[in-house]
């Protein structure tokens, strides 16, 4: 987020003079004594925050999905129910048939429209989603007594199950848990965080899969609302929302549940494999199977063909590179599987309906 602000001060040449408070993001922070400010962003999670921004007078973006000064001071946020429902909709493409979510007691005064979002989805789907039976594990527990509390829940769960946490603390508590009750990680239990954090899912054995929450469009979007409220050019009551933009698999979801091993196989393989020059029978070796029958898999069980989900595959990694990094196109073609940047372009026409540069354009100003 503080990246994405910065980026907005270089795009606009504004001379802000920005002070970073260097604390924890649940922490209860205050307007330092003295600061000659002309306006804040910041985590609005509390009433105690809310009213000292409010009683100050100045400008403020809230960040937050809190509503905390709803209707007087502004917020540029992620989209939470669109959130929830990409998480529904990722653990479905997987084939998912048993859902759970657990939320986050560092949220006691949070209208979790997130999980609320994710469990309606499923319900429209056909499914039921289990829900930890509070808004998390009672932290005031010693740590083996937590983790029991979430292995005997996790146990009483059907299984395989998709499981969504509100956070990454929550999520690596409950692979720490599943270890604990000897469910494996993913083939049992696949855990997903709602949101982004890439020293948490670095430390995690499986690595953490977590939804990209757009935090660096999120940080350039409040910084230019906050300058559009200093100038005047409108109110300080603004709402805007952004959409959250993929989900980033790492070993804690990388499992596809599918009634057919070998289609299995043939997807891992490809997901190792993608950014190799491999071939649909590279794929239909892996499987033990003919081309024909492994096209016939494909069609049966995910309604594609070998081909293009090696395609999509591809460009879901160029997708991530295009969002994350400053590599030029020809790198990135090169790193997410595609013969050339002219390949990677038609692909991109073809499944994203615009052009890599214009998709990196269009992320940026998110």
């Amino acid at each position: 987020m503080v990246r994405g602000i910065g980026r907005f001060l270089d795009d606009m040449g504004e001379p802000w003079n920005v002070f970073l408070e260097p604390r924890g993001k649940f922490e209860r922070l205050h307007i330092p004594s003295g600061w000659g400010a002309d306006g804040i962003i910041a985590r609005v999670n509390s009433a105690e925050i809310a009213n000292e921004v409010l009683q100050s007078g100045l400008p403020c973006v809230n960040v937050s999905w809190y509503e905390y000064g709803k209707g007087k001071l502004a917020r540029c946020t992620l989209d939470e129910e669109e959130s929830g429902r990409l998480a529904a909709k990722y653990f479905l493409e997987r084939k998912y048939t048993n859902f759970a979510y657990c939320g986050s007691p560092w949220r006691p005064n949070y209208d979790d429209l997130f999980g609320r979002a994710y469990a309606d989805f499923l319900e429209n789907a056909g499914y039921e989603c289990h829900n930890f039976p509070s808004t998390g594990i009672d932290r005031g527990k010693r740590w083996l007594d937590q983790l029991q509390t979430l292995s005997d829940w996790l146990k009483s769960l059907p299984t395989p199950c998709a499981m969504l946490a509100i956070d990454c603390q929550t999520s690596r508590q409950l692979i720490d848990a599943a270890k604990y009750a000897e469910l494996a990680v993913p083939e049992t239990i696949a855990v997903l965080a709602g949101e982004y954090d890439e020293l948490a899912s670095g430390i995690t054995r499986p690595k953490l899969s977590m939804l990209d929450n757009a935090a660096e469009g999120v940080g350039y979007r409040a910084a230019k609302l906050l300058d559009r409220i200093m100038r005047g050019e409108c109110d300080r009551d603004q709402l805007e929302t952004i959409s959250p933009t993929s989900v980033i698999t790492e070993q804690s979801t990388d499992w596809t549940v599918l009634p057919d091993d070998r289609l299995v196989r043939a997807l891992q393989f490809l997901r190792d494999n993608f950014h190799r020059p491999i071939q649909v029978a590279d794929l239909a070796e892996k499987a033990g199977v003919s081309r024909r029958l492994l096209e016939q898999l494909f069609d049966r069980y995910l309604d594609t063909t070998p081909s293009r989900q090696i395609t999509i595959e591809r460009i879901r990694e160029a997708k991530r590179l295009l969002s994350r990094s400053s590599l030029s196109i020809s790198d990135i073609a090169s790193r997410a599987g595609f013969d050339s940047t002219e390949v990677m372009a038609r692909s991109f026409r073809r499944e994203v309906k615009m052009s890599p540069s214009e998709y990196r354009r269009a992320r940026k100003n998110s």
